[in-house]
């Protein structure tokens, strides 16, 4: 006689329709703020230079790389100063690494409070992404005054640092979303983003023009998405870079490609992420 096999336990959740889940998202955006508050103030509470960290820092890399490198090499940034030029790069690059370090693990991290109460956990790497940026506010003025300092050509093209940080958010935000779900999943998430940091980085046209680089390899370069995030921030400070448009546009289309791809993963699965932890 056969054996009956017992159905096995599904681990399985409601999809949620994204129209109330955006809601439900929008709601929670209190939330959010207070705990973006928490982590930055945590961040710097024992540091002795407290959230001037938050400037230092990248202007510390900056600072470091240029000297280096321009006893090596020299790249033609005119009219900007290679020193603006490497700190325009740095600013938005190290906003963009450090949250998706502390994003990724974000949904595992904050299983305490995840089964607590029930808030879209999409909220979860958020946090760190508005906690980062209450630091970096306060570092494009330190940018801007540097580029006024070095004689950049500000203008009215500032404005397009408005469009460049939202490019930066939006990216950010893609990225930290689609990993922090990952990372329930597949634990070595963690280890993949630390892994591709560092070649990333490179590959993404911090400290060197991209004229400066064969045709045939720039566009495979600008297929990058932090490329064109950071084009746009180099482009407000009055120093386009020819056919910066380009990549740009390709930053954009990441975007749309990871909201694409993270929103239907939280739509079916946000409220089994904590069981699954």
């Amino acid at each position: 006689m056969s054996a009956t096999v017992e159905p096995g336990f599904e681990l399985s959740g409601e999809r949620s329709k994204i129209g109330p889940f955006l809601k439900d998202l929008w709601r929670s955006r209190g939330l959010l703020q207070m705990l973006a508050k928490k982590e930055f103030i945590g961040r710097f509470r024992r540091a002795s230079l407290g959230v001037l960290w938050a400037i230092g820092l990248p202007l510390a890399q900056a600072a470091v790389i240029g000297a280096i490198l321009s006893l090596f090499t020299r790249f033609d940034t005119k009219p900007l100063s290679y020193a603006v030029f490497v700190f325009a790069g740095m600013l938005p690059w190290t906003f963009f690494s450090g949250v998706l370090a502390f994003s990724t693990t974000s949904i595992v991290d904050g299983s305490d409070l995840a089964t607590r109460v029930y808030f879209p956990r999409a909220v979860l790497p958020l946090v760190s992404l508005w906690a980062g940026f209450r630091g970096f506010v306060p570092a494009v003025g330190v940018l801007i005054g540097l580029a006024a300092v070095f004689d950049a050509p500000l203008g009215i093209d500032l404005l397009l640092l408005i469009p460049a940080m939202a490019l930066m958010i939006a990216l950010t935000a893609g990225f930290s979303l689609l990993f922090a779900v990952l990372h329930v999943y597949f634990r070595d998430m963690k280890f993949i983003v630390q892994a591709v940091t560092l070649p990333w980085f490179w590959a993404s046209g911090v400290i060197f023009p991209l004229v400066a680089i064969r045709p045939s390899i720039r566009s495979w370069l600008e297929l990058n998405p932090a490329v064109g995030m950071i084009e746009l921030f180099r482009a407000g400070l009055g120093a386009p870079a020819p056919g910066w448009e380009r990549p740009v546009l390709i930053s954009f289309v990441w975007v749309v490609g990871l909201l694409v791809a993270a929103l239907p993963l939280y739509r079916r699965y946000d409220r089994v992420l904590v069981d699954l932890m």
